[in-house]
């Protein structure tokens, strides 16, 4: 039997340990996925993840742990909703993160049989 793990990352920046906690667990879930029996570990921003990401912040250690799961194969989404009513499209676009409504990942969530963890 295999779990798959969704890491939702709601803090802001000013949480940074928060945000870098949820990235790192990510990575090291993935890391021994075969070990511990996980088929699939997926991130989503949300809210204040998402601002996270915003241009002007220091926000390089948060964009280089992202882009270390992207080249993992970890999937890297954020709230499309949010990210084009804050016009942050180009920094997501940039980034390799998916978008996507977040009812529809929560609900795939719900349906596929994730355990959702928050930061």
């Amino acid at each position: 039997m295999t779990a798959k793990i969704a890491i939702v990352i709601n803090s802001g920046i000013e949480q940074r340990a928060k945000i870098m906690s949820g990235l790192h667990v990510a990575k090291r879930i993935h890391d021994a996925k075969k070990d511990n029996h996980i088929e699939k570990v997926e991130v989503f921003l949300f809210t204040g993840g998402v601002r996270a990401l915003e241009a002007g912040v220091d926000n390089s250690e948060i964009v280089d742990a992202i882009s270390e799961l992207r080249k993992a194969g970890i999937i890297v989404e954020a709230c499309s909703n949010q990210v084009k009513n804050w016009n942050m499209e180009e920094i997501f676009i940039k980034n390799d993160i998916n978008l996507e409504f977040a009812r529809d990942a929560f609900s795939r969530y719900a349906v596929d049989g994730y355990t959702v963890i928050s930061f």
